[in-house]
């Protein structure tokens, strides 16, 4: 589409600044919706990770935008569907919460890490009706609060934290919450905090409450999928991986520190890491045996998935509960082997 199509279809746009110089942001306020033009390399769910050009209708606000934009610059449309796109966020939730028959409703709820808000928002419509959500990133949160009084105003407490690193406590009460659940969070944790992570979670989670960690990579697995989308990194040493991501992901600019990919979320969890820490857990993973596995397949097949695609999946399912027997002789639970985590906890 050359320039001079682009003003007269965006004639009635206004541009919104991200912070990268050389994409372009327009939008046009309907009232109750807004259209959004973006112009310019930026990642696309399920499709490309350079996209250049793509259009969609939000009920996000003209101010939620705005802080979007800046603060995730080429992940604007990313975060965005996040809320707005039914199956990217909230149908994994819903057949986890459906699967483990866990009510959110009248529940005092932890959303530690949560980011940009979007998780909170589809917990509310999931039933939710008390949340707490805390993160590091004041920015963040102020696009938490933003993106929450466009949908559910007053349902939320938007509080910020300090990083948990064995001295920082989390500013609540022993067994505070009914349900702690770091969404999509402990990859970004970096390795050697990750134990005072799980124990803080643990201490203010009441008895007979459920810790959920789900959304969380599994460093076992072949591919690391969630920040390089390399094979085979996961298994060799940090620096020797961080290096052939720097070379070979075009996900991974070439100068990126270690520290930078590990915040990222480029080093996945273990079973056995979070095993060790919560040695005193229920696993409920392991008392209703393979509904981590039920979760993950509905989850991970796609109505857009190819045949080959299909069954491959398919194949690795059959094969999953093939071996379960031998996993419950063992009491592993089937998300030590799952390419993301799905675990369910309860606090004795």
């Amino acid at each position: 589409m050359g320039k001079s199509m682009h003003e007269e279809k965006l004639r009635d746009f206004k541009k919104i600044q991200s912070n990268m110089g050389d994409l372009e942001i327009y939008v046009r306020d309907n009232g109750v919706t807004r259209n959004v033009c973006i112009l310019g390399a930026h990642v696309k769910p399920g499709g490309s990770y350079k996209c250049l050009q793509s259009e969609l209708e939000t009920r996000l606000s003209v101010e939620t935008l705005t802080k979007i934009a800046r603060k995730k610059g080429r992940h604007f449309r990313d975060e965005i569907e996040r809320s707005e796109n039914p199956d990217y966020m909230m149908r994994g939730m819903k057949i986890l919460t459906d699967e483990f028959e866990i009510c959110l409703g009248e529940k005092n709820i932890l959303d530690f890490g949560c980011g940009a808000g979007a998780f909170a928002v589809n917990l509310l419509r999931l039933g939710a009706t008390n949340i707490t959500c805390i993160d590091v990133d004041e920015n963040l949160l102020r696009i938490a609060e933003s993106r929450l009084n466009d949908y559910f105003a007053g349902n939320c407490t938007v509080k910020q934290i300090g990083y948990v690193d064995g001295e920082y406590r989390l500013p609540f009460q022993d067994s505070e919450f009914d349900i702690v659940w770091p969404h999509a969070v402990m990859e970004h944790v970096f390795p050697d905090q990750r134990k005072f992570v799980l124990e803080e979670l643990w201490r203010v989670l009441k008895s007979g409450g459920l810790l959920i960690i789900d959304a969380t990579p599994n460093r076992l697995w072949i591919k690391e999928d969630h920040t390089s989308d390399l094979f085979a990194v996961n298994y060799l040493p940090l620096g020797i991986a961080a290096s052939l991501a720097r070379r070979f992901s075009e996900r991974v600019p070439s100068d990126q520190s270690i520290e930078k990919l590990l915040s990222r979320g480029f080093r996945g969890c273990t079973y056995w890491e979070v095993k060790k820490v919560l040695h005193d857990a229920v696993w409920l993973n392991n008392v209703f045996r393979r509904k981590d596995l039920s979760v993950w397949m509905k989850s991970w097949r796609q109505a857009s998935d190819s045949a080959v695609k299909r069954s491959v999946k398919d194949i690795f399912g059959v094969l999953m509960r093939v071996i379960d027997p031998l996993l419950s002789a063992f009491r592993l639970p089937q998300t030590a082997f799952l390419p993301w985590h799905i675990m369910v906890l309860q606090k004795p």
